[in-house]
């Protein structure tokens, strides 16, 4: 791996998963009482729950990245255990700097992935650029490609390059920027002249 683990133990709310197959992927989520009532606490993932197959999302959000990995450095992280297993990816960039903003957001095709990836790279350090930050991982609060696709096609987003744009996997592994319609021809009514609302984090 090129992630490199931290000597430190993980936060009580959030501890590493136990080594043990990951479940069938079906089903769908299963949340609990204590979920409904904190929105903060639905979004804390615990891997012990996603290693038994007890909670079914399946759209992560990737915290504390270093500001100067570009897509293709993480994707190439990603990709060398993960690559065709997920089919949607952001990191948010800032248009300014051109740095990334320090998280991103990865949907898994099968809930089965997500319990060893997390032992892969949650609580540990990044090796590149000699950075102390340390991997974080959480839900995402909006879940499924279909979900994320609709979040972020309303967001000032589209009006930037494609290439700032999220990437959309298909099931032969061709990828594409997301596009601002989810049809090749927009409706004819369509306000063109409508400023978009401002992107938001999505696991906020």
């Amino acid at each position: 791996l090129l992630l490199k683990k931290v000597a430190m133990s993980p936060p009580a709310a959030v501890m590493m998963p136990m080594a043990m197959a990951a479940p069938p992927c079906a089903g769908g989520l299963v949340m609990g009482k204590e979920d409904r009532k904190d929105p903060k606490m639905h979004l804390v993932l615990d891997p012990d729950r996603v290693a038994l197959g007890m909670d079914r999302r399946t759209t992560l959000m990737i915290r504390n990245i270093p500001n100067k990995y570009t897509q293709r450095n993480l994707l190439d992280l990603i990709d060398s255990k993960y690559r065709g297993a997920y089919d949607f990816f952001y990191l948010p960039i800032d248009f300014k700097n051109k740095c990334n903003l320090g998280y991103a957001f990865l949907n898994f095709k099968e809930q089965c992935h997500l319990a060893p990836f997390i032992r892969d790279f949650a609580h540990k350090r990044w090796e590149k650029f000699n950075s102390e930050k340390v991997c974080v991982i959480t839900y995402a609060r909006i879940q499924g490609q279909s979900a994320l696709m609709n979040h972020f096609r309303s967001s000032r987003l589209m009006l930037k390059h494609e290439k700032y744009r999220p990437l959309i996997f298909s099931e032969g592994g061709k990828v594409e920027g997301l596009t601002s319609s989810p049809s090749p021809d927009p409706p004819a009514d369509a306000d063109a002249s409508r400023t978009p609302s401002p992107p938001r984090d999505a696991a906020a």
